[in-house]
């Protein structure tokens, strides 16, 4: 799988936000809204956001690698995007939220919204968390 994800190094021409998500965590018996860290290009907190998936993801030491993928959804004429960061690896954890009785899934996600107008990340707002739901399930 190709890393789309790009980075941006720590300066003084950086602000951090703490931007709302949706973790799927194996050590919880639920999926919750949290904040992740996230930086923006400029000082404005304008231009473009990029999370920071591994303040939240555990087990470094067994899987340091954070998968990315992006997942349209379309429901009538409305068009929603989100992105989804994971870690799966076989030493990890049965994450219970995200296993079903044919398909077991060893780790654990992070679900955020994108913004239609600038196609950065933005916070979730209350419906978001349902649809996260549903592609998680999906």
């Amino acid at each position: 799988m190709v890393n789309t994800r790009k980075y941006i190094f720590p300066a003084s021409s950086t602000t951090e936000l703490h931007l709302r998500c949706r973790l799927y965590s194996s050590s919880w018996s639920k999926p919750c809204q949290v904040t992740m860290l996230t930086r923006c290009s400029d000082r404005l907190r304008n231009g473009k956001h990029f999370p920071v998936p591994e303040s939240l993801l555990d087990c470094a030491s067994v899987q340091p690698y954070v998968h990315n993928c992006l997942v349209t959804l379309c429901e009538g004429r409305h068009i929603y995007q989100f992105s989804v960061f994971f870690k799966r690896h076989c030493r990890l954890r049965t994450n219970p939220l995200l296993s079903s009785s044919d398909h077991i899934f060893r780790g654990d996600a992070v679900v955020m919204r994108i913004g239609v107008s600038a196609g950065s990340i933005v916070n979730m707002r209350g419906r978001d968390n349902s649809l996260a739901d549903f592609i998680m399930h999906r």
